[in-house]
């Protein structure tokens, strides 16, 4: 079986940056970054040590893997230019199915981190899941090795299961995420600090680490505590927006728990 050996990053923002030094820390070859902003792909071919490229047409063949790491709304555009139609070329979407690429190469998958990646913020791929699709079977075993030399755990997927994973991950991740920034501009309306809060954020993520996230729940709304759920409405009246998220949160939680 033909190994991965030899990779091509297609974008150059936070997905490919983190890729990119994973590929390297498990002693993979980065040829090449290609961007059509080339400044960009010059600036992560500076950190990578390797080549970058402008242009489709500069895209070397020499690679054994090509990989989209680009907004879902660009996978297409890319896998249309792309120029080595017997390539085997993926991209790492959460959302878009592994047919977008079809118009690429004949040989496409899916390889897609689950996890969130801010360029600055250094994350341990060894415990990053990461799903995989496959449009030919003869190229599994080698994405499945490959795959498997980056991350503890490995998942075969397929497009319309990923896609609600994706989902899910957005609310646990994202929207989760959101509430934090929320909180903070509430307490520096206040002039409390953020920090305060740290503890309680640390032992939250804690207990859902260790079991059911359902049966975790605390807060007024788990007790249907009406007096306190009108009294917090009433100090968020003057945000209507957060206010309203607030009362369709706990609306939510109350009939979850007191149908």
């Amino acid at each position: 079986m033909e190994m991965i050996e030899k990779i091509i990053l297609l974008g150059a923002g936070n997905v490919a940056t983190h890729l990119g030094m994973a590929f390297q820390r498990a002693g993979y070859s980065v040829l090449q970054v290609y961007s059509r902003e080339s400044f960009s792909a010059e600036s992560l071919a500076g950190k990578l040590g390797c080549a970058s490229a402008g242009r489709m047409e500069s895209i070397s063949q020499e690679a054994d893997l090509y990989v989209i790491a680009v907004t879902d709304d660009a996978i297409a555009s890319v896998a249309v230019r792309f120029p080595h139609k017997d390539k085997l070329l993926v991209h790492t979407s959460g959302t878009s199915p592994m047919d977008v690429l079809k118009a690429g190469s004949n040989r496409i998958g899916v390889l897609y981190p689950l996890q969130t990646f801010t360029k600055e913020v250094a994350v341990d791929f060894s415990t990053v899941p990461i799903c995989l699709e496959s449009y030919r079977s003869a190229d599994d075993d080698r994405m499945e090795a490959f795959a498997r030399s980056l991350s503890k755990t490995v998942v075969w997927i397929p497009s319309d299961q990923r896609r609600i994973l994706h989902v899910a991950a957005v609310f646990a991740c994202n929207f989760v995420n959101h509430m934090y920034a929320m909180a903070a501009g509430i307490l520096e309306e206040n002039e409390l600090g953020f920090e305060l809060l740290r503890p309680l954020i640390g032992e939250t993520a804690r207990k859902v680490m260790e079991g059911d996230p359902r049966e975790m729940q605390t807060g007024p709304a788990r007790r249907n505590n009406k007096s306190i759920l009108e009294e917090h409405r009433k100090m968020l009246s003057a945000n209507p927006d957060y206010c309203k998220i607030y009362t369709f949160i706990s609306e939510s939680i109350r009939k979850t728990y007191n149908p």
